[in-house]
């Protein structure tokens, strides 16, 4: 659906309150001075439309505009496009951001095309397409009026304006361009033009007066130039000698403060020499006093080195006779210390609850003993008492005081005994890590800790 309007003369207003109209070939044209000020596409604010003729069932619409070139009655591709009113069938969109225009766009144009696209759901169709020519339209006012369906109303700086829907053509051959009457003003008077003349005549005689004024003084300027010269040096010069004036008092007074200052420093120093003197006597009785301590610090070493050599083989002969205590063998791919079977720790399932707290007392045993040797403090405690054994938890902020200990035997708490038993391999990953030795599986009690004596601690079985 597309509607059309074209280009319309408004009706220029005069100053003085009065037209002239001239008769040319039955053709009537109002004229008068100062002549209508050009309209340009730089001077668009703003566009409006109004009482759009919608024929689909929705009673609104969500409409936008676009803006074209028109170069030899072709339509260009738009070099605008403005955003969505929603629900509307009076839409008027917000001014123009010509920070979204292309750069080489020519904006003195006042001839293009407008296209105004409606529809719902993001399926738009063309409404309205006008070929507007902003000479040819006529001042509404300072607010948005429209009478006319499919109207589109543009703002510019003085106003809006909007195509002249009045303007008829008669049936005759004779064309005539109707003038709204209550727009026509009179024109300037005789009088008033020999005023603007007189004005004129005034105005350029003062410009050549100043223009003769102006060189009289650039020549005068020119004149006193070397003069302003010598004086500016000259006034530069004596503010340089104020200036070094000023400096050398100032330096005067630093070099005063400075000598009383070397005063100050020179007495201190020499009650630091008579102090430094007193120490360096001191220093040289304590400098002999420890060369008698090292000869008595080399013997106690002597003996700490034959005393420390004698505790490591004290401890691995401990470590083997443990070794002995709590054998760990391996039958059928079963671990097995001092012959009971201990599988690990997510195997207890459908096992001997009170075989598998036997070789859990042996293991925890056998752990405590070997970090009292290395004297190693575990991380978590163990509590032994046979196959009654336990595992304190220190670390782990939640636990209540009396939650803290956890068995190492199956009680009917399944949780808290598979947490002890875990805490259990924590323990012999640390003795591990100590050695220099990783525990990729925890879940292996009894070959991570026989591992642990062979190549940690050099135990033969």
């Amino acid at each position: 659906d597309k509607a059309s309007a074209g280009p319309a003369l408004p009706a220029p207003l005069c100053p003085e309150g009065r037209s002239h109209t001239l008769h040319t070939d039955n053709i009537s044209i109002a004229s008068c001075l100062p002549p209508v000020p050009q309209r340009r596409l730089r001077h668009l604010r703003s566009i409006a439309a109004r009482n759009i003729v919608n024929r689909n069932d929705s009673p609104l619409l969500d409409t936008y505009f676009t803006l074209h070139l028109c170069l030899d009655d072709r339509i260009c591709r738009d070099f605008y496009r403005s955003e969505v009113i929603r629900d509307s069938l009076n839409p008027t969109w917000r001014s123009l951001d010509f920070a979204m225009l292309p750069e080489l766009l020519d904006t003195s144009v006042s001839c293009f095309v407008v296209r105004i696209w409606g529809g719902r759901s993001e399926q738009y169709q063309l409404l309205i397409e006008w070929k507007v020519n902003l000479d040819g339209l006529r001042y509404t006012g300072q607010q948005i009026r429209s009478r006319y369906p499919n109207e589109i109303i543009f703002g510019l700086n003085d106003g809006y304006y909007t195509a002249d829907f009045d303007l008829k053509v008669p049936p005759d051959a004779k064309s005539m361009l109707q003038v709204d009457q209550s727009s026509v003003r009179n024109s300037y008077s005789v009088f008033s033009l020999l005023r603007l003349h007189t004005a004129q005549r005034v105005i350029k005689q003062t410009q050549v007066t100043v223009q003769n004024i102006g060189k009289e003084i650039e020549e005068k300027l020119r004149a006193t130039a070397n003069s302003t010269d010598r004086k500016k040096a000259q006034e530069g010069m004596r503010l340089r000698i104020d200036v070094l004036r000023s400096e050398l008092e100032r330096q005067k007074k630093a070099l005063v403060k400075e000598r009383d200052t070397l005063q100050k420093e020179r007495a201190l120093l020499q009650r630091k020499e008579e102090v430094f003197s007193t120490k360096r006597q001191r220093l040289e009785e304590e400098r002999n006093s420890l060369a008698d301590l090292q000869k008595e610090c080399t013997a106690k070493r002597e003996v700490f080195l034959k005393s420390k050599a004698q505790l490591t083989f004290r401890c691995r002969q401990l470590l083997s006779e443990l070794s002995y205590i709590y054998p760990i063998d391996n039958h059928q791919s079963d671990y097995v210390i001092c012959g009971v079977k201990l599988p690990n720790s997510e195997d207890f399932q459908a096992k001997d609850d009170g075989s598998v707290a036997v070789a859990l007392g042996y293991t925890a045993h056998l752990v405590l003993m070997i970090s009292c040797f290395l004297q190693i403090p575990l991380r978590y405690p163990i509590i032994q008492r046979g196959s009654r054994s336990s595992v304190r938890d220190t670390i782990t902020d939640k636990l209540m005081e009396k939650e803290r200990e956890f068995p190492l035997y199956s009680r009917g708490e399944r949780f808290h005994f598979e947490y002890g038993v875990y805490l259990l391999n924590k323990n012999i990953a640390q003795l591990r890590y100590q050695h220099g030795l990783s525990t990729p599986d925890l879940r292996q009690t009894l070959p991570n800790l026989k591992n642990f004596l062979e190549h940690g601690l050099l135990v033969r079985w």
